[in-house]
């Protein structure tokens, strides 16, 4: 087994963690969480094993149910618990899964012009940093919250998160 494979199944595991522990806390909230952690694993386990759909295909699932979580906050007249915890996490997560592109490798630009400051390297240094913030804010909620649930959920989140980063750096 390849140290990307390890780091997939670390990934996975980290996120059937926080979709079993998103039931904690107000109705709206939990069905946020379950929807963003459920989504995300099938996007990770998509990748890692079964290859369904294309990288670029979750990204757009990702991304739009961020949108969707957003949008009905604001139907629902204002924040919800987590702010743009759930949504953001999603986004990163859509950044993610089409940079790695599971295994193939993103073709280099032809042109000079487009060489080590865009492309490939750039989107993966643009999706580190979103992941270092995403970890970063999964570690203070992890820390401040007082359920034992919702510190599993942001830390499994946040652990998920770093594991995809780094296959993603491979």
């Amino acid at each position: 087994m390849t140290a990307h494979l390890l780091l997939h199944a670390a990934a996975l595991v980290c996120s059937v963690i926080a979709s079993c522990c998103a039931t904690s806390g107000p109705l709206p909230q939990r069905r946020e969480r379950v929807l963003a952690s459920v989504l995300m694993t099938a996007a990770m386990l998509d990748g890692a094993v079964l290859h369904v759909a294309p990288p670029i295909a979750w990204a757009g699932v990702l991304v739009a149910t961020a949108i969707i979580v957003s949008a009905g906050r604001r139907v629902r007249a204002g924040r919800g618990g987590d702010g743009v915890y759930g949504p953001s996490g999603l986004v990163v997560m859509a950044a993610l899964v089409a940079s790695s592109a599971h295994g193939v490798a993103v073709p280099v630009a032809a042109h000079p012009a487009h060489a080590p400051a865009s492309g490939p390297a750039a989107l993966l240094a643009v999706c580190a940093a979103l992941a270092v913030v995403h970890v970063a804010v999964s570690v203070q909620r992890a820390r401040h919250r007082t359920a034992r649930r919702d510190r599993a959920h942001h830390a499994a989140m946040g652990g998920s998160t770093a594991l995809m980063t780094m296959t993603a750096l491979l």
